[in-house]
């Protein structure tokens, strides 16, 4: 079995709060649900935010918020974040807009047997 490490949970993959049990102890998260939750995190994240890790994080966020954004810039930067990851198969990694305006970024953690989605709305993202 692969370890991908383990973390606190987040209310909601782009929520930012912590999620806690029914007896109020922090929530963990490990697995491909991990990895799912660290990518969608980097993808909300400004690149360049991050003083501990200027290399961290997307160009979606500000792209998002011009006037004009261009759907194939955004899938193209969804695809760079999941490829950065190294817990996931670069060779699964797709990314698409859906019919709301947003959109879908798809991939397989590595040793993972099911592909995972990841939804993104332009509200999501701050657009």
């Amino acid at each position: 079995m692969t370890d991908y490490g383990t973390d606190v949970r987040l209310d909601g993959h782009l929520a930012g709060d912590v999620a806690v049990t029914p007896t109020d102890d922090l929530a963990q998260i490990d697995g491909p649900a991990l990895v799912a939750q660290d990518i969608a995190e980097a993808v909300a994240t400004p690149l360049g935010s991050l003083p501990w890790d200027p290399s961290a994080g997307s160009e979606i966020p500000r792209w998002l918020n011009s006037p004009h954004p261009r759907d194939a810039e955004v899938l193209a930067e969804l695809r760079r974040v999941a490829a950065k990851d190294p817990r996931v198969d670069v060779r699964t990694i797709a990314a698409r807009s859906d019919r709301e305006g947003g959109y879908i970024l798809s991939f397989r953690p590595l040793a993972a047997t099911n592909a995972v989605d990841l939804s993104f709305s332009r509200e999501s993202l701050g657009g």
